[in-house]
């Protein structure tokens, strides 16, 4: 016996889609029929799976480190030669 989806029951063979049932070998709409994911998953055996729990951590104060800060010089440009139509 064929599985029901919202109390009715699909083409002998046929996939059930969102748009409808399906033949999988030529991926014809044999049946036009709104099915929603919540029903495909059902039938499909899908379970949710639950976010799993992360627990808060307190975060520990710490003192912030001072660091030096160098500059670098700034790098002098290249002045190109720019040459001419007639160099």
């Amino acid at each position: 016996m064929a599985k029901k989806i919202g109390g009715v029951t699909g083409p002998k063979g046929s996939m059930p889609t969102t748009k409808g049932w399906i033949d999988p070998k030529t991926g014809h709409l044999l049946k036009g029929q709104r099915i929603t994911q919540e029903q495909l998953d059902g039938y499909n055996g899908v379970q949710m799976i639950a976010e799993p729990f992360i627990p808060e951590v307190e975060v520990a104060y710490e003192e912030p480190i001072e660091e030096e800060i160098i500059q670098e010089a700034p790098k002098k440009k290249k002045k190109s030669k720019r040459l001419g139509l007639f160099g």
